[in-house]
């Protein structure tokens, strides 16, 4: 059974790889955004000059209870992220908030010792209720890969990622529900899907996402896994 587990961790691993993880922490260029509460900040005990904040992702959660198939080392919850120390104030002037945080990897040079792998670029509160021009995106599904399934997650978008090396891609979770522990991850193929998931996680508004389930082989003997690739955002009112 160990050993099952174990294949299963590694084929899921290697499957993502080429596009997001080796054995370790993120290797490539990346960029995105995150929402949810902001809860603590503190000194980074392994460097002075670096700063930790966390993040509770999306709407009264713990931590995560998986759905669907999430990449090593991408997301955690709570989430965390540095930054330099003359930024301090104002991370602590929004604590308690829920905010909108932007974020890149890898870090700057005097963030290397930092134990979060991502560095803060912007912070700043959430802004419910905006009004948006659209409100509903059916986008394009470019893979070849034969479905096995299909459905919709009601939720809240509450992480997206953008591979910024040649081969792009993105990656998206999302909470399940209004509010708890519950987090379904996602892959997306169309930019279009990406930014409009962007501007609703900004709005922390409440989304139908429709998905697709390819069944996708990888390399060696590991035989195959799956990816929910997503179709379409429609927020609810």
């Amino acid at each position: 059974m160990k050993k099952l587990l174990f294949l299963a961790i590694v084929a899921v691993t290697i499957a993502y790889a080429p596009k997001w993880v080796a054995a370790g922490p993120l290797l490539f260029s990346t960029e995105g955004y995150v929402s949810g509460q902001l809860s603590k900040v503190s000194r980074d005990k392994n460097i002075t000059r670096a700063y930790v904040g966390e993040i509770s992702l999306g709407h009264e959660s713990v931590t995560f209870i998986d759905s669907g198939n999430q990449p090593p080392n991408l997301v955690s919850n709570p989430w965390k992220f540095c930054f330099e120390k003359d930024r301090y104030e104002e991370i602590e002037n929004l604590i308690g908030n829920n905010v909108v945080l932007k974020f890149t990897t890898p870090k700057d040079n005097s963030l290397l010792s930092c134990s979060s792998v991502n560095e803060l670029m912007e912070v700043y509160p959430i802004i419910k209720n905006q009004p948006l021009e659209q409100k509903h995106l059916v986008g394009d599904i470019h893979t070849m890969d034969r479905e096995i399934s299909y459905g919709i997650e009601f939720g809240r978008i509450t992480n997206v990622i953008k591979n910024k090396g040649t081969s792009r891609s993105y990656f998206m979770t999302m909470q399940v529900g209004n509010g708890g522990s519950k987090f379904r991850h996602f892959m997306i193929d169309d930019p279009d899907i990406y930014d409009f998931a962007v501007t609703v996680l900004k709005n922390a508004a409440m989304v139908r996402v429709h998905y697709s389930d390819r069944l996708t082989s990888s390399s060696g003997f590991y035989g195959f896994y799956f990816r929910s690739m997503v179709s379409e955002i429609e927020i609810v009112e």
